[in-house]
């Protein structure tokens, strides 16, 4: 049997994405509500879909146990404006945006019209259907008369001639607009300086006519990344300076360099103006909930139902206890796993001999806590993957190519961190493979080469796109894109926790120092929007502090890359960024000039 999944949520119907949608907490409530907001997230992070199920066709054609009580809880109208019609393939017919500036941001003005014409009409047709009684508020009443003269108005403010007299025919007038642009070049009364007061002519005369006057409106503005540089500007700058009766949410990547917030106190400000929700999260105890969520209910989509998770992903006996929450040590037992290592790695047996673990070691809650446990993660993978390890540096490498280490339950959901895309991918092909395997005899767990196939599927998914992203940066292979950036820096990681002398503190973050260029900035930029790197903010930082710059800001890589590099699925200590590429060049750090990164480590 196989069961087609949708890994995105573009190309769908609203309705159609409401079939399968499970809301991430606390985001989809918050998305809710009536404040301007910001959506950040990597490519893959459910931005399209978040934005899609606000709009009428989406929440009315949900099933969700919990449906009736979202919908209820909607205050506007939602007018989805997807990027990639209205600045991408549409624009592009305008030529080089530099010359014809104006003529792309009066497409801009004529598909957000367009767009919440649409929503308009989504609500008329809800008022004149048999809608659900939970959605009442969305629906709008509005007799054939009230229309033609709603398009009336509109039709000779906008300068258009609809050839219907229904809000079909208006959307449709606006479609021939922006046919004129790319015809005859001519954008008539559509410049960006009239948008504001169209938006508002076209809500007035709308709210008056059915009798509603503060009915609000969510432009949702998908994609923000892709639009022009003026656009962009224009509706970050703006959105603290919209009419009462719009509220605008605006998806974007983590990173853009053409736009962002200045640091001024004129400009708009998180909480005060807007909020910002975050789709990525630094922490994998944050996004557990979630990807726990929309994994059982992929596995209960495809077949497999009823089964709990951690009795349908097996765990290996032999890495039970790798990042685990494992309370092992409590008892006074050495965890047998240091013992093995203890055989094989001299660095590790002086932190074994030092702390006296066979001798007088003091077994007790704070001790086991911080010598075993926060240890033993780190114990496990050099044991795992060093086959010997003396003189400082290690001998034998154990090539694993099945990360079997990384199988089992919570692991492999944390691989996932709260990406839908990812964990479709993860479990769609996954799931299937199980179920023929057992040729209708699923009730045993699904195998660890399955999930090690998964794994990789996951790590495929990000890699082949940093491949084709560009990377203008010297010292690292054109070829490659910007995975070799990315190798780079997951290689010197794995150097630190497998290749170096053992410690009991893990390194897996890494600080944007300013001792780097531009070019790096960008390159880290880049990666952050692909979902390679993610974001651990300061506890004291703003909620949009990525646009407003990066330098100084804290990352660590995807888990979808943990196996890659054999790292382990925890945040761990910092290290800056220029430091830790000139390790990896085996450069001497304190010699070093500014050639690749512009300074000197400090």
């Amino acid at each position: 049997m196989t069961f087609d999944l949708e890994y995105n949520a573009r190309s769908l119907p609203a309705a159609d994405v409401a079939r399968s949608f499970v809301p991430p907490e606390p985001h989809f409530v918050r998305l809710l509500s009536r404040n301007h907001t910001l959506l950040l997230g990597p490519r893959g992070s459910g931005k399209t879909t978040l934005l899609k199920m606000l709009t009428t066709r989406a929440l009315v054609s949900w099933q969700h146990d919990d449906a009736k009580d979202y919908v209820r809880r909607m205050e506007f109208n939602a007018a989805f404006i997807p990027a990639d019609v209205a600045w991408g393939r549409q624009v592009e017919a305008f030529g080089t945006f530099a010359f014809f500036p104006q003529k792309s941001e009066a497409a801009f003005v004529i598909h957000t019209l367009r767009a919440l014409v649409f929503a308009m009409r989504e609500a008329v047709e809800l008022g004149r259907g048999s809608g659900p009684e939970y959605a009442s508020s969305l629906a709008a009443l509005l007799s054939p008369t009230q229309e033609a003269e709603f398009v009336k108005v509109i039709a000779d403010a906008f300068g258009i001639q609809p050839r219907l007299p229904t809000v079909l025919g208006l959307e449709l007038g606006l479609q021939a607009a922006l046919d004129a642009i790319n015809l005859t070049g001519e954008i008539g009364s559509f410049s960006i300086d009239s948008f504001a007061s169209k938006l508002s002519l076209l809500i007035s005369a709308f709210n008056g006519l059915t009798g509603q006057d503060q009915r609000r409106w969510a432009l949702l503005f998908d994609e923000l990344e892709i639009a022009p540089a003026r656009i962009k500007a224009f509706l970050l700058s703006g959105i603290r300076s919209f009419d009462e009766r719009i509220i605008v949410k605006l998806a974007l990547a983590p990173y853009m360099d053409d736009a962002g917030f200045e640091r001024d106190p004129k400009s708009p400000q998180p909480l005060h103006d807007y909020h910002v929700i975050q789709l990525t999260y630094p922490n994998k105890e944050d996004a557990f909930a979630f990807s726990s969520r929309l994994f059982q209910e992929t596995l209960n989509r495809i077949g497999i139902r009823s089964r709990a998770l951690n009795s349908v992903l097996r765990v290996p006996a032999t890495t039970e206890s790798f990042g685990r929450g494992t309370k092992r040590g409590a008892r006074g037992q050495i965890p047998e796993e240091f013992r093995s290592l203890y055989k094989k790695d001299g660095s590790f047996r002086e932190y074994f001999d030092t702390k006296g673990f066979d001798t007088s070691y003091e077994f007790n809650e704070n001790s086991v806590a911080q010598d075993i446990r926060k240890v033993l993660p780190i114990v496990i993978a050099r044991d795992y993957y060093v086959r010997k390890f003396e003189d400082g540096h290690m001998v034998a490498n154990r090539s694993r190519k099945a990360p079997t280490l990384y199988t089992g339950f919570p692991s492999l959901i944390e691989i996932t961190e709260g990406n839908p895309r990812a964990i479709m991918t993860m479990v769609g092909p996954m799931a299937q493979e199980y179920l023929q395997a057992a040729d209708g005899d699923a009730e045993g767990p699904i195998s660890p080469a399955l999930q090690g196939l998964a794994i990789r599927r996951v790590e495929l998914l990000l890699t082949s796109l940093l491949q084709v992203i560009p990377l203008d940066l010297g010292g690292f292979e054109k070829g490659k894109g910007l995975l070799d950036f990315v190798d780079q820096i997951g290689r010197a990681f794995e150097a630190r926790l497998l290749r170096r002398t053992f410690t009991p503190d893990y390194v897996g973050t890494f600080i944007l120092d300013d001792n780097v260029t531009p070019a790096v900035v960008s390159a880290v930029g880049k990666a952050l929007n692909a979902g390679a790197f993610v974001h651990v903010p300061a506890p004291d930082s703003n909620s949009d502090t990525l646009l407003r710059g990066l330098i100084g800001q804290r990352f660590r890589l995807s888990y979808a890359l943990a196996s890659r590099f054999r790292l382990l699925l925890t945040l761990g200590d910092r290290v800056s960024l220029s430091r830790l590429l000139l390790e990896m060049r085996g450069l001497d750090i304190s010699n070093s000039q500014r050639n690749l990164f512009g300074g000197d480590d400090r």
